[in-house]
């Protein structure tokens, strides 16, 4: 191109490379225009050495005013644009210094222009990189821009993501709060708006967002997932279900959502329909491994060991190092009679990750595998396991050990060995606790008496830590005016609630207890324990069963597979007078607890009501060889009425 032809097309092209009309001549020299639109041209045409040196020579004719502010942004913007593609560090550290002096010049000469703040905020992003401190004053330019322009999105955007970053997501929520306000439908700032209000600990908020996305996107997978995760967390497995199943039939069958959908049918206790849907997505989805960690898991709930077993390890052994993997499959070990093994697992897993120098979690697995033990009454393995943990530097670790060691001393009658330890401890509440439990079980009444009267006499903790031995020892009364104080105290406290509940409902205080219960699960929605005992007691009274099944299969959805749950539902369901479906739940709570006594006894209730006498004579006399309390002459009675009815 000739130089009469650029100079033709720069003059052509001046009114809209300078974003205004044309400047009269005394106030911008001609050949000043002439350098800066050149230099607009040949950066377009990618003669960007060129461009620069015709910016340089357009500063230096132009006076300092609000005009020449363009010309030093074109030229900060060029810069930045080389540094992107700039192999050599060095080099682009100095193409990004010398275009934030640049950019620095131009909001000196036009500090309320728009386009000289958003070339600030880009550029100094880009200089935060190598200097922390720049990203200040790219912050401070676009919350300028944020304030005079509330359409401009990708301003909005990328202080937002700033805010993200400095880990401050409240401010970050604001940003984008205001954008989707401001210019609604904008995707892209509602799925940061999401991320920034969960990691501020806004999960309404969060869930109202998505709603708001598939309102007007019903088709976006990503939002309904995310909002089937939140309403998961928050035990609305109703909800869920609805969510998932509300989406449209174009994306129905993404097996993302299918997954998800079985997923939910699982935490919903719907476990027959989640294994259907495992199986025919089994071959079709991707990630084929959640499926078979999904099908054991809900194989699991349904009491199916055996299975469960052969299936969560499998997935073991792609992800040997899951504690979460390790610990269901223990646990599956542990309800089919495998002990060793459950315990093994754990103590293997243990190992592992201290050679990977995850001590912490190392401790903590290796204290589940003695828990393993303890369930299991092999006191003396019990200590074997525990004994690294014995000299662990951590005090909480160590205090942890102790206290089952002791337990597992008391269990064993062992109790000077219990006191012993004990007393090697440093005092805290947990400790004065188990020490006046032990003297309490060795028959050393005056002793554990001060004792207890010592932890009552103390802090809060230490009041608590007594009520929580008086419960352990299972003298409830006793416990009751220590809770009733601390629960006025602080009524918000869950914890205080439901061991007040619980003492009232154990001393034949039920209309004090249901108070208590229901006082809990205002204060936290998902204390799945208060749940099944508040709809427990309901069913053991025989009132407000229609509310006892709503309360105890939410229980039931917040832990599937705890067999005590699944057992009060069946019971519910039988008092409502519904045998058959309570058999369902109560023989697979039979599989998942298959030495609970009252369980049996319940199972045998259901198999006499169904007219199942051999059935009902079995579970009885199961329940007979594992009870050895007071239910020991109802279940012997009711084994007798079934004498009698033989022909």
């Amino acid at each position: 191109m000739s130089v009469s032809a650029v100079s033709a097309a720069c003059i052509a092209l001046l009114p809209s490379l300078l974003n205004a009309a044309p400047l009269p001549a005394a106030a911008y020299p001609p050949t000043a225009s002439y350098q800066f639109a050149l230099g607009k041209l040949l950066a377009v045409e990618g003669s960007i050495e060129d461009a620069i040196a015709a910016f340089e020579e357009a500063e230096k004719l132009a006076p300092q005013s609000k005009e020449t502010a363009y010309v030093l942004l074109e030229h900060a913007q060029l810069l930045a644009r080389m540094a992107q593609y700039a192999r050599n560090p060095s080099t682009r550290d100095d193409s990004l210094r010398t275009a934030g002096e640049k950019v620095a010049a131009a909001r000196l000469l036009a500090p309320e222009n728009l386009d000289v703040l958003r070339g600030v905020g880009d550029v100094y992003l880009d200089l935060s990189a190598s200097d922390p401190k720049a990203l200040e004053t790219a912050r401070d330019a676009l919350e300028a821009v944020r304030k005079r322009d509330p359409n401009d999105a990708q301003t909005f955007l990328t202080l937002g993501r700033i805010y993200l970053d400095q880990n401050q997501p409240d401010k970050a929520a604001q940003v984008f709060q205001e954008l989707v306000n401001n210019v609604p439908q904008q995707r892209m700032a509602y799925a940061l708006l999401v991320e920034s209000l969960m990691r501020a600990g806004k999960q309404p908020e969060a869930e109202k967002a998505l709603q708001e996305i598939l309102t007007f996107d019903p088709s976006s997978v990503e939002a309904r997932l995310n909002l089937a995760d939140l309403l998961s967390r928050g035990g609305n497995s109703k909800t869920v279900l609805e969510t998932l199943r509300g989406a449209p039939e174009e994306v129905r069958d993404d097996p993302r959502l299918q997954r998800q959908l079985a997923w939910a049918l699982y935490q919903n206790g719907d476990l027959d329909e989640a294994v259907a849907l495992v199986d025919r997505l089994t071959g079709k989805d991707p990630d084929s491994q959640a499926l078979v960690l999904l099908r054991g898991l809900i194989v699991a709930a349904q009491g199916r060991h055996d299975e469960a077993i052969d299936l969560l390890s499998k997935v073991r052994e792609a992800q040997p190092k899951d504690e979460g993997i390790a610990l269901s499959l223990s646990r599956v070990m542990q309800r089919a009679g495998r002990r060793d093994e459950a315990a093994g697992v754990l103590t293997g897993l243990s190992e592992t990750l201290e050679k990977d120098g995850k001590t912490k979690e190392a401790q903590e697995v290796r204290l589940e595998a003695a828990q393993v033990y303890f369930e299991a009454k092999q006191w003396d393995k019990v200590g074997e396991t525990l004994r690294p943990l014995m000299t662990a530097t951590d005090p909480a670790v160590r205090g942890q050990a102790v206290l089952v060691q002791a337990d597992a001393f008391s269990q064993a009658k062992r109790y000077d060995e219990a006191l012993e330890l004990l007393g090697r401890e440093k005092e805290s509440p947990a400790v004065s606790s188990r020490r006046a439990e032990v003297l309490s079980r060795a028959g050393r009444t005056d002793e554990a008496g001060r004792a207890f009267s010592a932890l009552e006499g103390g802090g809060d903790a230490s009041a608590l830590a007594a009520a929580q031995g008086y419960q352990r020892l299972d003298r409830y009364p006793e416990s009751i005016p220590i809770l009733e104080k601390l629960a006025a105290a602080h009524p918000d406290q869950a914890v205080t609630g439901f061991l007040l509940g619980a003492a009232y409902e154990r001393t034949g205080q039920r209309d004090q207890a249901i108070a208590q219960f229901r006082r809990v699960i205002e204060l936290e929605p998902d204390f799945h324990a208060a749940l099944n005992y508040l709809g427990y007691t309901f069913a053991e009274a025989g009132t407000n069963l229609d509310e006892a099944v709503t309360l105890v299969s939410r229980a039931v959805a917040l832990d599937p597979d705890n067999g005590a749950y699944v057992d009060s539902l069946g019971w519910t369901y039988y008092r409502l007078g519904r045998p058959e479906q309570a058999r369902g739940y109560l023989e697979r709570a039979a599989r998942l607890e298959p030495e609970d006594a009252t369980l049996l006894e319940h199972l045998g209730d259901v198999y006499v009501a169904l007219g199942q006498t051999e059935r009902a004579r079995q579970v009885y006399q199961r329940a007979l060889e594992l009870d050895d309390d007071e239910n020991v002459d109802a279940v012997r009675r009711k084994l007798g009425d079934l004498d009698k009815k033989k022909p």
